[in-house]
C-alpha cells in the first residue's frame, strides 16, 4: 500500500460483486450450457507412420524489448530475433528415450542459423540523419532488415521474396496527413506530395501505423516479428525450388513456433503466403512428391482451451474424455458456436488471417495442442469442409509429436547447455 501500516479493506471488490450493472450483465450474457457433454467436432483418420521426414527446419523469433538511456524519458528500442534450426531427425531418432546425449552429440543433430537486429521505438533517433524522427528511424531499419537477409549468397533476399510474392502492392504515403496513393516500387524514392518524405519499399507492409510515440510500439515489434518469420518460411521453401531440390520437400517438415497466421497491419501478405505455398505444393506433386509439409504449432488461445474442456471428465478430471491420439478439425460453424461466437454463416473465424486450417489434437502421451496445416486447395479453402484432403500430410505433421521431439528429456537437458549460443530452438 502507499502508507505504512495502510491495509487493503477489500471493499471495492465486495462493491464490484453487489454492483447492479454486474449483475444485469450477467443476466444479460449468454453461458454455453452445452458445456462438458457438446459433441466433438469431426474426427479425422489420418494415416501415420509414414517415416518420410528426416529433417525438420523450424521457424523461431522473438523481440525483446528495452530502456535506451540516452538522456530522453522512456526511450526504448526492441531486439528482434530470428532462429532458423535444421534437425537431422534420423540421428534424432536413434537417441534411447531417457538417456542425456552428450552436447557434441546435439550439435551434429542440429543446426541453428540465426540473426538479430534492434528496432528502435520511441525517443530513440540517428545522430547523422538531421531532421531525423524515431518512425522514420524504425521505417528505415526495417527496409535494411529486409533487404540485407540471405539463407545463401546466391539466394534472394526476404524483400525480394516479397516482391515475388506480392507486386504491384499500392499503399499510402506514411508521410503524417498526405493522402498520396502509391504505385509499388523497388527500394526508396520519395512521394510528389512535397513534403520530400522518403519511402521505403516496406512502407507497403504499414508496420509503422503501430508505431507509437508517446508509448510503447509493442504491436510494431510483433508485426515486424511475424513478417520475418513467415517471409523467412516462403524464402527457404523459394531456396528449395531455385536449386531443384524436389525430393527435399518429400523429407523436410517445415515448422512455424505459432499459427500459419498473419495479424494487424501487414495481414494483408496473408493471401500472398498462401498462394505461394499452395503454388510450391502443387510443383512438389508435380514433381512426384506428397507435396510440401508445413504446420504451425498454436501453445495457447481458445482453441487450445476448447480442447482442454472436450477432455475433461466430471468424473475422471482433466484429458479422461477423449482417446489417445484423437485429431479433430472443427467447421466453421462449429467453431461459430462454441470457439469464437458469432453468426453461423458469418465470414469464417481467421478469413482474413489464417493461411492454415485447424486441427486439435491429443497425442499419445495424452498431451494437448492444436496444429495448422497450410491451405493449399479448394478443399481447405472451404471452411465448411472438414475432409483430410484439407489438411494436407496430416499424418505425418501429428507424427512428430510421436517421436518425442518435444518430450525427449534426455535430449532437452542436453540442449539447456547450448542456449547461450543457439537461445531459440524449438523443441
Amino acid at each position: 500500500m502507499a502508507y505504512r501500516n495502510e491495509y487493503a479493506s477489500g471493499d471495492s471488490l465486495w462493491r464490484l460483486v453487489e454492483s447492479d450493472s454486474v449483475r444485469e450483465f450477467q443476466g444479460t450474457i449468454r453461458y454455453d450450457a452445452s458445456q462438458g457433454v457438446v459433441e466433438g467436432p469431426h474426427m479425422l483418420a489420418a494415416e501415420r507412420g509414414l517415416e518420410r521426414v528426416t529433417r525438420i527446419i523450424v521457424i523461431d523469433g522473438s523481440t525483446v524489448r528495452h530502456t535506451v538511456r540516452n538522456g530522453y524519458p522512456q526511450a526504448e528500442a526492441a531486439l528482434l530475433q530470428l532462429a532458423a534450426v535444421i534437425i537431422d531427425l534420423s540421428q534424432l531418432r536413434s537417441i534411447p528415450r531417457g538417456s542425456i546425449p552428450r552436447p557434441s552429440t546435439i550439435r551434429g543433430i542440429e543446426d541453428c542459423q540465426t540473426f538479430d537486429a534492434v528496432l528502435p521505438g520511441r525517443n530513440v533517433v540517428r545522430r547523422t540523419v538531421p531532421g531525423d524522427s524515431p518512425r522514420v528511424y524504425f521505417r528505415s531499419v526495417i527496409h535494411e532488415i529486409l533487404s540485407g537477409r540471405r539463407v545463401d549468397r546466391d539466394h534472394e533476399t526476404l524483400i525480394e521474396t516479397m516482391r515475388a510474392i506480392a507486386p504491384n502492392r499500392e499503399f499510402r504515403c506514411p508521410a503524417e496527413d498526405c493522402p498520396e496513393q502509391l504505385q509499388a516500387m523497388t527500394g526508396r524514392d520519395s512521394c510528389p506530395c512535397g513534403k520530400e518524405e522518403v519511402i521505403f519499399e516496406t512502407d507497403s507492409l504499414r508496420l509503422h501505423e503501430r508505431f507509437e510515440d508517446f508509448g510503447s510500439s509493442a504491436q510494431a515489434y510483433t508485426a515486424a516479428q511475424q513478417v520475418v518469420e513467415h517471409l523467412a518460411m516462403v524464402n527457404i521453401m523459394r531456396f528449395f525450388e531455385k536449386r531443384g531440390l524436389w525430393s527435399a520437400f518429400r523429407s523436410t517438415a517445415f515448422v512455424m513456433d505459432g499459427p500459419l497466421a498473419i495479424f494487424g497491419m501487414p495481414a494483408w501478405l496473408k493471401s500472398h503466403v498462401q498462394s505461394e505455398v499452395a503454388r510450391l505444393h502443387q510443383l512438389a506433386i508435380e514433381h512426384g512428391g506428397p507435396g510440401v509439409l508445413l504446420f504451425g504449432v498454436e501453445k495457447s488461445g481458445m482453441f487450445l482451451d476448447h480442447l482442454k474442456a472436450l477432455d475433461h471428465s466430471d468424473a475422471d478430471g482433466p484429458r479422461a474424455r477423449l482417446n489417445p491420439m484423437t485429431a479433430l478439425a472443427p467447421n466453421r460453424e462449429y467453431t461459430h458456436r462454441h470457439i469464437a461466437l458469432r453468426p453461423v454463416n458469418a465470414k469464417a473465424h481467421g478469413d482474413v488471417t489464417d493461411y492454415g486450417r485447424r486441427v486439435m489434437y491429443k497425442n499419445g502421451l495424452a498431451q494437448h495442442s492444436v496444429v495448422m496445416t497450410p491451405i493449399v486447395n479448394s478443399e481447405g479453402d472451404d471452411r465448411d469442409c472438414v475432409d483430410l484432403a484439407a489438411f494436407p500430410r496430416l499424418g505425418e505433421a501429428l507424427d512428430m509429436g510421436i517421436i518425442g521431439l518435444s518430450n525427449h528429456r534426455g535430449l532437452a537437458q542436453a540442449r539447456e547447455q547450448m542456449r547461450n549460443s543457439c537461445p531459440h530452438v524449438l523443441f
